[in-house]
Parts: structure tokens; C-alpha cells; sequence
């Protein structure tokens, strides 16, 4: 469908417009219409008014059967016997039994009548002819019954296309009024959307349920907002307790079973810590992402992320390997990164028995790919599901793509595009396809 005929701001003069179209098509029609009935209803006047002189040129030609035509009256002249008639009559009325009808145009049209009389067991011919252009309305008449009905019309069409502008304006305005609002405030958690006190109720309903929308929203940012800074609060700082307790226990002289411990509770820490971190950073991304500095992922970053995670790897005897062949730009954070990329990577670990993890840092994008079972739509995944969920929000806020796609060869490989782009999410976990 064109552009055109989509855009409300034009509705009204394309309604007109159309209105107007149709008016004129059904008044060319009516026009035509009007004009051939009155020339048919003249042509029926005339037949009619022949056909009731018949009686009387009958009447006359059995009084006087010697005669060879008679003056009706001054418009009708009657004929005894096709013969008696002028020659162009004759040339009319040659090869007929039976005839009536108008011939000629304009002055010189005549209304002819041929039938058949019997006097004495005699059948006979006779012509009637009618000067019938003399009752006829003239060309002037006719002219002026077209100008009459065509002024009418366009009258109508005026009245009505001023009924329909004013009414359709009625109906589109409060749309056209809701959509700049919409465009000219849409960071704008206070405005209130309004339209005119004579809108129809249905807009008024339409107003209301946008702005209590838009209230509940506002509350539940505001909520979100506050959950975060009450986290960074009230759970931080038992964590960083907590690692600093993990940290001098681990300076006592403990058994290795105890200083396992201490170190998964050191790792456990750190991870919940990270993920604080995160969530901080979403917030704020959220909250101010117009501002929020754009960095470059490093070489650095990215390998201490891997480092992270390879006693894990190493547990389950895998190899984790970093390629490195650019460095991307980004508004998150370390610790969103940190969230993100390890989800993949704890993710790829669960799913693989044997084989080797690789992490690829490209220009623009980040992947992962392993050589493990693959990921399955239709089942219940235990490794690659876990946090695909976590990776799906973070990706949503950031405007990243997010692709998991199985391999020929077995395995998985998740792509994250971290390009600075108004990407929309797209995340193809469904009906996966395979690549070489």
C-alpha cells in the first residue's frame, strides 16, 4: 500500500477528495441518465398521441374512402394508401407492415405511423405523419434542464464534502493530536496525553488508557531503579564481607577439604558480586543510555573473563582457547560483559563432554563455539538454556544480536553483535539452522 494512503495527517482532504470523485462520477451518471429518459418519454408522448389520431383519420377515410390524405389537426396529416404519401415518407415506410417511431433530427424530424383498415371486407393502408419537433422541448430548453440539474448536483457535492471534511476532521484530529504526542514525548514520563473536549468517547477511553499506561510503566521503572540502588546497598556490602572473610580464612592454616570450601565460597562471592554490578549497569544504561561513555572491549578483559572459567573447563577436560581479531566498542559495562560472555561460556561447558571451547573476538562481535551435543528446540536443553534467558535481556537493552545456531560438525556457535546499532532482538533459538 503507498506511503500516502497510510499517513492519518492527510485522511481528511483524501476522504474529500474521494467524496468528490465518486459525487461527480454518480452525477455524469444520473446526467446521462435523466437525458435519455427524457428523450425516451418525449418519444412516447409522441407514439401515443399518433396512435389517437389513428381513430380519427380512420373515421374520416371510411366517410369520404375517395380521399387521398386529410389535415388532422396542424401538427398530424393522414395518408390513404402508402402511394398518396411523398416520396421520402414512402422511402421510410418501403418493406413495412407495421411502423411507429420517430424519424429525422431537429426540425426535420417526424413521428410515422403506418397501419392497416378494413372497409367492406377490404384491408388498407394508411400513413400518419407528425410534425413531433413542434411539441418536443428545443435544444435551448434541453440546455437549460442540464444546467439547472448540473448546478444541483455540484451544490449537493458542495454541501456534503463540507459535512464529510468537518466530520471526518472530527474523527482523525484526536489520532493525529495523540501521534505528535507520542513522537514529541517520548522520554517524557510526565506528559500527560490530552485531546479535545469534543472528541468522540472512544478517543477519551483511548487517552486514558494510554496515560494510566503510562503511569504504570513510569512506576515500574521507578521500582526497577530503586531495586537496584537498594541492592547495591544492602547486598554488597554483605558481600564484600564475606570475600573479606573468605580471604583471611584462606590465610589460616586449614585443611584442604576446609580451603576448598573457602575458595568455592571466594569464587561464589565474586560471582554474586559481578552480577550486582551488572544489574547496576543495566539501570543505568536504561536510565541514561544518551549518555553512557562508549569503551573498547580489550585483549585483556576478554582473556580475564576465560581465565575465569577454565578450572571449570579443566574439570571436565576441556580446552578453552581465545582468538582475538579486533576489538569492538561498547556501552556496557565489564560487569555486564562479565554476565553475558560467561553465561555462553558456563553454557558451552555444560553442554560439552570432550573437545574444545573456542572464543573469538572479532571486529564487531564476540562468539562462542563448542563441540558439544547442540542445542535442541523441542527439548529441555541443560546446557545452552541456562542462561539464554539472562543473555536475551541484556542483548534486548543493548540493542545486540544474539544468534545460536548448530553446526555441521556437532556443537553450537553463539554470536553476540555488539555494534552500536538500533538493532531489534533476535534471538534464533527456534528451529535452528546449521552452518559449515
Amino acid at each position: 500500500m503507498p506511503a500516502l494512503f497510510r499517513n492519518a495527517d492527510s485522511m481528511t482532504g483524501r476522504l474529500a477528495l474521494f467524496f468528490i470523485s465518486v459525487a461527480i462520477t454518480v452525477g455524469l451518471f444520473c446526467l446521462i441518465l435523466i437525458s435519455v429518459v427524457l428523450a425516451w418519454s418525449e418519444d412516447r408522448v409522441g407514439e401515443r398521441r399518433i396512435m389517437i389520431d389513428k381513430q380519427q383519420a380512420i373515421q374520416y377515410f371510411l366517410a369520404y374512402p375517395n380521399i387521398k390524405s386529410v389535415q388532422l389537426d396542424p401538427l398530424t396529416i393522414a395518408y390513404n394508401g402508402l402511394q398518396h404519401a411523398p416520396k421520402q415518407i414512402r422511402d421510410y415506410l418501403a418493406g413495412q407492415e407495421e411502423f411507429i417511431g420517430e424519424v429525422g433530427q431537429g426540425s426535420d424530424s417526424r413521428m410515422l405511423y403506418m397501419t392497416t383498415y378494413t372497409k367492406r371486407g377490404e384491408t388498407r393502408q394508411m400513413a400518419l405523419v407528425s410534425k413531433i419537433d413542434a411539441i418536443e422541448i428545443s435544444l435551448q430548453e434541453y440546455m437549460n434542464v442540464m444546467a439547472i440539474i448540473v448546478t444541483l448536483v455540484v451544490l449537493l457535492i458542495g454541501c456534503f464534502t463540507a459535512i464529510l471534511t468537518r466530520l471526518s476532521k472530527s474523527l482523525i484530529q484526536p489520532i493525529n493530536y495523540l501521534c505528535a504526542q507520542l513522537s514529541d514525548h517520548q522520554g517524557d514520563t510526565n506528559r500527560v496525553f490530552n485531546v479535545p473536549q469534543d472528541a468522540a468517547q472512544e478517543f477519551q477511553t483511548l487517552t486514558n488508557t494510554l496515560n494510566q499506561y503510562r503511569s504504570d510503566m513510569d512506576a515500574l521503572m521507578k521500582r526497577e531503579q530503586a531495586f537496584a540502588r537498594y541492592a547495591s546497598h544492602e547486598l554488597r556490602t554483605p558481600l564484600t564481607v564475606m570475600k573479606g572473610s573468605c580471604n583471611l580464612l584462606a590465610k589460616t592454616d586449614n585443611s584442604p577439604f576446609a580451603m576448598r570450601q573457602v575458595e568455592r565460597m571466594r569464587h561464589a562471592t565474586e560471582h554474586m558480586l559481578t552480577m550486582v554490578d551488572a544489574l547496576l549497569g543495566l539501570v543505568r544504561y536504561e536510565k541514561s543510555h544518551n549518555n553512557t561513555p562508549c569503551r573498547t572491549l580489550s585483549f585483556e578483559e576478554v582473556r580475564s573473563l576465560i581465565d575465569k572459567h577454565q578450572a571449570q573447563a579443566e574439570a571436565k577436560q576441556l580446552q578453552l582457547t581465545f582468538v582475538c581479531q579486533g576489538t569492538p566498542r561498547t556501552h556496557a559495562t565489564p560487569a555486564v560483559i562479565d554476565m553475558a560472555l560467561g553465561n555462553l561460556l558456563r553454557n558451552s561447558i555444560a553442554a560439552s563432554e570432550s573437545g574444545i571451547i573456542e572464543v573469538r573476538l572479532q571486529e564487531h562481535c564476540i562468539s562462542v563455539s563448542d563441540q558439544g551435543q547442540g542445542y535442541d528446540p523441542n527439548q529441555e536443553s541443560q546446557g545452552h538454556g541456562l542462561g539464554l534467558l539472562i543473555v536475551q535481556d541484556i542483548c534486548q537493552r543493548y540493542g545486540w544480536r544474539y544468534t545460536l545456531v548448530n553446526k555441521a560438525q556437532g556443537g553450537c556457535l553463539a554470536t553476540l553483535d555488539l555494534r552500536d546499532e538500533p538493532l531489534a532482538p533476535d534471538v534464533e533459538t527456534a528451529a535452528l539452522p546449521t552452518i559449515p
